[in-house]
């Protein structure tokens, strides 16, 4: 439950920075237009990143060689 609401807030917080850095008015049709094109973006680039980083980590090895020594 609190993983979700952390993921909740990021996606929230993310929302409120577009809108204030674009200088947005959401009352206008044309801004809200400009601020869903630049979610949508926004998202789907975490989305992508999010399947880099998952994809780094299943490819690593984390486990150590075996030592032939301690096997005997």
């Amino acid at each position: 439950m609190k993983v979700m609401l952390i993921i909740l807030k990021v996606l929230f917080i993310g929302g409120l920075l577009i809108i204030s850095n674009g200088e947005l008015a959401l009352s206008e049709p044309e801004n809200i237009e400009i601020f869903m094109n630049e979610y949508a973006v926004w998202v789907s680039g975490l989305f992508e990143n999010g399947i880099t980083v998952v994809g780094y980590v299943v490819n690593t090895e984390w486990l150590p060689e075996a030592n032939i020594s301690y096997a005997k």
